[in-house]
């Protein structure tokens, strides 16, 4: 019988060489302390520089690491996914692999999970990110909170953790398309922060830019929202009521003037009818389709090429 594990932590891995080794070592050095079992969970996705050849000698020298190698980049979210199906601890947490999420904060975070929690997010006093990175923080936030209808209560970050029976729940969304935080507020509201430190950047650069928060906004829009296809539905009913409207009048002006060009009433109402019509059949296929997000997707998450267990 294998003996139960405390935490498993997982790590998507992109470009961090240098950070790999001192990560692992920090994550022993404070598991140590609290004397609890774990296991790492590595996942590289697809790294243009030598992070993988850090991860297989990290495998080598340690009994607690699984290293797992996607086939190609399927990002931060896609790479964490395929980690919680590897996990075996009765927590699970994730932290990025920069080193920026201190490991030695991980205790916060098991201190207010142990009150109940389902999930808890490590919240920052101060983050020391660029202004671009912070901005698109606060954005994604924002938008997060009005979906998921949190108020300002939450705040969200890639360092938390969670208990097991919700990350089980999480594996069994087959969308192609993960949003970890989202996936936790749609399954639970149990959830909170406990404050924790954020460390400023040592090795290289962050891989963070517009388009990132650009794919990650309309990800999250399009697959745990409806507000484009109800934004897109309101104004095409109120589209419709004024091409109704322009019909009437354009009626009204023909018995009262009888001065417009042949052809030309007839012609406008039948447009503004016949385009009434297709904006409402619009509304509601939209709220089909918004219905219809909610379903598995059949694409891959992620492809795996190699795992060393």
């Amino acid at each position: 019988m294998v003996n139960a594990i405390d935490f498993s932590v997982v790590v998507p891995v992109y470009n961090s060489e240098r950070s790999l080794m001192e990560l692992y070592q920090r994550l022993s050095n404070v598991f140590k302390t609290m004397n609890k079992s774990f296991e790492v969970i590595f996942v590289n996705d697809r790294s243009t520089d030598n992070s993988y050849d850090v991860l297989k000698n990290i495998h080598k020298n340690s009994n607690n690491t699984i290293v797992i190698d996607l086939m190609r980049n399927f990002g931060q979210h896609n790479a964490l996914m395929c980690g919680f199906h590897h996990c075996r601890g009765e927590l699970v947490i994730t932290l990025d692999d920069d080193l920026q999420n201190p490991p030695e904060e991980i205790p916060k975070l098991y201190e207010k999970i142990d009150e109940g929690y389902d999930a808890v997010f490590g919240a920052f006093h101060t983050k020391h990110h660029k202004a671009i990175q912070n901005t698109g923080s606060y954005f994604i936030r924002k938008l997060t909170n009005r979906i998921f209808n949190t108020g300002d209560n939450i705040r969200f970050s890639s360092f938390r953790i969670l208990r097991k029976s919700l990350v089980d729940e999480i594996k069994s969304i087959r969308t192609p398309f993960p949003y970890i935080s989202g996936m936790v507020l749609s399954l639970t509201n149990s959830v909170t922060n406990a404050e924790v430190n954020h460390a400023a950047r040592v090795y290289g650069k962050s891989n963070y830019n517009m388009k990132k928060l650009l794919n990650l906004s309309f990800n999250l829009l399009l697959n745990y929202s409806s507000l484009p296809l109800r934004f897109v539905g309101t104004l095409g009913l109120a589209v419709s009521f004024l091409s109704f409207l322009l019909g009437l009048i354009y009626i009204i002006r023909k018995f009262m003037i009888g001065s417009v060009p042949a052809g030309w009433t007839s012609m406008i109402v039948l447009l503004s009818f016949y385009n009434s019509i297709i904006l409402i059949i619009f509304f509601i296929l939209g709220e089909y389709i918004a219905r219809l997000l909610r379903e598995i997707s059949n694409y891959r998450q992620y492809t795996i090429r190699e795992i060393l267990k």
